[in-house]
């Protein structure tokens, strides 16, 4: 299970026939959850994915009407096939929310203390492995065949596919690196986690992802506000962190002529046009133009939405549409390009507020515990947060693709693992120091 985790961004075939990761992936992801499964039902481990009195039932809860409120939008969906196994080169059907749901299961469930240390550990160690073959490929450096589709590609992308997927891969992978490197007492291990962010924050530039630049910016300020400010001992620690990236952005942009710059200041300008109603539908590389096509879809398939994967069969632009916004006529528009109104249109608003009731839950639960603790644990709590935050902020301009998804909904059990063991303890010490006052008291008297 955990090494699966671990090494699920690797995970790849470039053999056969004009090679597409997402494809493998998915395979990878299927085969190991069936494999799960039927461990846990032959050795009847499955007890263990039962909450215990003591635990928070919400969140489980909330796991179980998503996926069966899937099951319904896959049952009523006029592309049942397509609802089930995805498109072919996305494959987010059915099978593949129930294999996320099975992530989140078994990393909240079957987690301990050790184990975690290890996974978050060699999450770090592996993405440095990414970022380097990242960086290897903006120089057209990469070893391994690329799909034809993508040889011309300008923006990085490694093992995801696409450069925005693999944006949202490394928002997970530095700021899940963050607390690691703020709590690392080792220098060795310092240095190591140092190197990891170092490394996906170069890649993350190579990739040109906006909406990753933004998911790393909230993650970060994140952190600085709620840790970074509040402890003096981690502000030298932080200020050379800060310092080397500037650097390397700084250079990095001097080197390519100022590219990046001009990137990230698009947003702010892009921004502006679309709040002062100056949009043309090009911001956002078009994006503007999909959402309002696509807003319209929310109420003709309110309730179930039109099946898992389903998008391009129902969403609508003519052939000059796509020739204006696009520079082809025969693009295929696949996705809404923003996970929130895809989730509407696809799976139904009722699901969407079922996962974002279920992701709220979880961030209040760490919040929580977040509050009750203190030094390395705060630390990790409020990275873990922050981690979360910042895929859930780029995700507004990004899809879920099964490259990345898995990963993120193993951080989330991470996550409720950890809030719900802290919470759990701190009740414990309550009721033992509840019991000894008790006991005193009765001894005076």
């Amino acid at each position: 299970m955990y090494w699966f985790i671990i090494l699920f961004p690797l995970m790849i075939y470039p053999w056969g026939f004009d090679p597409y990761y997402t494809t493998t992936k998915a395979n990878y992801l299927y085969i190991f959850v069936l494999l799960a499964w039927i461990y846990l039902l032959f050795t009847r481990k499955y007890r263990n994915l039962i909450p215990r009195k003591d635990d928070s039932k919400v969140e489980i809860g909330l796991l179980i009407l998503f996926l069966f409120l899937v099951e319904i939008s896959v049952v009523i969906s006029n592309y049942t096939y397509t609802s089930i196994h995805g498109l072919v080169d996305r494959k987010e059907g059915l099978i593949s929310f129930f294999s996320y749901c099975s992530i989140f299961l078994f990393s909240y469930r079957f987690m301990d203390e050790k184990r975690l240390d290890k996974v978050l550990s060699g999450m770090a160690i592996v993405s440095i492995f990414v970022s380097i073959y990242g960086i290897l490929q903006h120089y057209s450096l990469d070893f391994l065949p690329r799909n034809s589709s993508l040889r011309n590609y300008t923006g990085t992308y490694t093992f995801f596919d696409n450069p925005n997927f693999f944006g949202s891969y490394l928002v997970l992978a530095l700021l899940i690196t963050v607390p690691l490197f703020l709590t690392a007492k080792n220098k060795k291990y310092e240095t190591l986690y140092f190197s990891a962010i170092t490394l996906a924050f170069i890649s993350l530039i190579f990739s040109n992802t906006r909406s990753g630049y933004l998911g790393v910016f909230f993650g970060v300020v994140f952190v600085s506000v709620f840790v970074v400010l509040k402890q003096r001992d981690l502000w030298r620690k932080w200020t050379r962190l800060f310092a080397t990236l500037a650097l390397i952005l700084i250079l990095i942009n001097i080197t390519e002529k100022g590219h990046y710059f001009n990137r990230i200041s698009s947003v702010v300008t892009e921004s502006y046009s679309v709040a002062t109603n100056q949009g043309t539908g090009h911001e956002g590389s078009s994006r503007l133009f999909i959402w309002q096509n696509s807003l319209p879809l929310i109420k003709d398939y309110f309730w179930f939405g039109s099946g898992p994967d389903t998008f391009p069969f129902i969403f609508k632009s003519t052939s000059d549409e796509r020739q204006r916004y696009f520079g082809t006529s025969s693009i295929n528009v696949d996705k809404a390009h923003n996970e929130y109104l895809q989730l509407a249109i696809t799976l139904g608003t009722p699901a969407l507020l079922t996962y974002l009731l279920f992701l709220i839950f979880i961030l209040l639960k760490a919040f929580k515990a977040a509050k009750v603790t203190y030094g390395r644990e705060r630390i990790l709590m409020y990275g873990l947060i922050g981690t979360i935050g910042g895929y859930l902020v780029q995700a507004f301009f990004n899809i879920s693709t099964v490259p990345v998804a898995p990963i993120f909904w193993a951080v989330l059990g991470i996550t409720l693992f950890k809030s719900s063991s802290i919470i759990k303890r701190q009740l414990e010490e309550n009721s033992l120091d509840e019991d000894r006052d008790f006991h005193e008291k009765d001894q005076i008297a």
